[in-house]
């Protein structure tokens, strides 16, 4: 999907036709929420299992890492929106999940189908945002789709 949608972005230009709002959410709110879930998944995942350690903190540095950038482009592009965004329960975090999971393997699927999830929300986001957007939100859907094939 995201090779497709990267393809039609280059082809038609449609990437130009977003921007950001002046009121409510910035789009970027979502995919940034979606990092910080899947950054503190990972790093609660490898808390209960330190065996996966090694498959799991780059996935939560990665993600982690995608959250400073989405929150530092909407600070740019929202002033507004920044307090929601710093907000330790504002509308850019989701809370952590409230159990950890049963075991190794099932710690791994679910961050699997959330990374899935992230690359398809970001692929599509692509498609609508402005184009100096892009890159930022594209890098994202690259990365969440690695890591969900490395995690398979």
């Amino acid at each position: 999907m995201l090779a497709g949608a990267a393809a039609l972005v280059a082809a038609t230009g449609l990437a130009a036709a977003g921007c950001a709002r002046d009121e409510g959410p910035d789009e970027l709110e979502a995919p940034l929420a979606a990092a910080r879930a899947d950054a503190t998944a990972a790093a609660a995942a490898v808390a209960a299992f330190p065996e996966l350690g090694s498959r799991l903190t780059p996935v939560r540095e990665a993600r982690s890492a995608h959250a400073d950038a989405l929150a530092a482009e909407i600070r740019r592009a929202r002033p507004d929106r920044t307090e929601a965004v710093d907000a330790p329960t504002g509308p850019g975090v989701r809370p952590a999940p409230a159990q950890p999971p049963a075991s190794a393997a099932a710690a791994v699927t679910a961050l699997r189908g959330s990374l899935g999830a992230a690359r398809d929300a970001a692929g599509a986001l692509a498609l609508t945002t402005a184009s100096y957007r892009c890159g930022l939100v594209t890098s994202v859907a690259a990365s969440c789709a690695g890591y969900a094939t490395v995690l398979a």
